[in-house]
């Protein structure tokens, strides 16, 4: 198995959060993995698992959560925050070896900055196109265009100013301030391409939902996790 793509899949889309603003203050936003390519074979077979992934955000006022089944169930995972303090809950259950981290933002910023990974913001420009349009699940969207050239990095979304929850789920884009919600958003990087788009907007929420099940997990430090994610060949850099 492409553990490190997986991985690597995760880090890009799913490890962030979602911080509800004034409208549309609480719900759900369903996205799945529509397309994927690479040039490269090896690269393409281990992207082909992935397609037809879903993730599922779920926000209100308090709290947010993302959930992620990947390859048929093989992976699980749970990313539950706090949007006061933006305090992680994660959990991991990869072919039953089940991890759980709690870990604050500061932590998360230090782990990234040791590895180096803290993005310089004044690399990326962003554009707009709103001659360029599209209807997705009843919402007007127009395009917005992300580019860091340092990086060979490339993010084309349709964005929607009808919903007000936050684009933070894009991770690596965090400090980014970005016009409306990705409702479509395709990720061209040096050696792949994915597209993934949302497939159901709900405006209720459940506050069961929130509560996680950690049963049974093995609790680690984020250093701890990092270190186990890097003997697997690869890291998750939530």
């Amino acid at each position: 198995m492409k553990i490190k793509l997986t991985v690597l899949t995760f880090l890009f889309a799913f490890t962030s959060f979602l911080t509800a603003q004034d409208a549309l203050d609480s719900g759900m936003i369903k996205m799945e993995i529509t397309n994927v390519a690479s040039e490269d074979e090896s690269i393409a077979a281990g992207m082909e698992m992935l397609k037809g992934t879903e993730t599922s955000y779920y926000f209100n006022k308090e709290k947010s959560l993302v959930k992620a089944n990947m390859m048929g169930g093989m992976m699980e995972m749970n990313t539950l925050v706090n949007n006061e303090d933006e305090f992680v809950t994660f959990t991991m259950n990869m072919m039953g070896q089940k991890m759980l981290v709690e870990s604050t933002k500061e932590e998360r910023d230090a782990q990234q900055a040791k590895a180096g990974e803290m993005p310089d913001m004044s690399d990326f420009e962003i554009t707009y196109d709103e001659e360029d349009t599209k209807e997705i699940l009843g919402y007007n969207c127009f395009k917005a265009n992300v580019v860091n050239e340092e990086n060979d990095f490339n993010f084309i979304m349709y964005v929607t100013e009808d919903i007000k929850a936050s684009n933070k789920m894009i991770q690596g884009l965090q400090e980014l301030d970005i016009r409306g919600f990705p409702l479509e958003y395709m990720m061209d990087m040096a050696q792949m391409q994915m597209t993934y788009t949302a497939t159901e907007v709900s405006e209720k929420v459940s506050d069961d939902v929130f509560a996680i099940d950690t049963e049974g997990y093995k609790k680690m430090t984020f250093e701890e996790f990092m270190e186990t994610m890097g003997s697997m060949g690869g890291g998750m850099g939530f």
